[in-house]
């Protein structure tokens, strides 16, 4: 069996994307020395023919552990998410009032 390290250029990791509210989202965990790596997720909209666009990428926190920061990747972009859509329950909020 081949041994593979980020330091490796023959090898591309797979990333797992999964569906939230709409959006897809997927999260690494990107090496910063040996024993640590940075939490970085990626939100996605799916666009017209079948693409998908990125729509946000986010950055986090350093963990010693590669398991904790793609799960750190993964909440952030739920927070981006539900963020926006809050947003924009309120944006909508305000058109529909009725003026005074």
């Amino acid at each position: 069996m081949k041994e593979y390290s980020f330091l490796n250029g023959n090898y591309i990791p797979a990333l797992i994307a999964y569906e939230y509210r709409g959006y897809v989202i997927s999260a690494w965990a990107r090496p910063e020395s040996t024993n640590s790596s940075t939490s970085v997720g990626i939100v996605y909209e799916r666009g017209q023919f079948g693409s998908i666009i990125q729509v946000h990428r986010i950055e986090g926190e350093c963990f010693e552990i590669k398991e904790q920061a793609e799960q750190h990747g993964l909440q952030l972009c739920k927070e981006w998410i539900d963020q926006q859509k809050t947003e924009l329950t309120v944006v909508l909020a305000e058109r529909i009032r009725p003026s005074r």
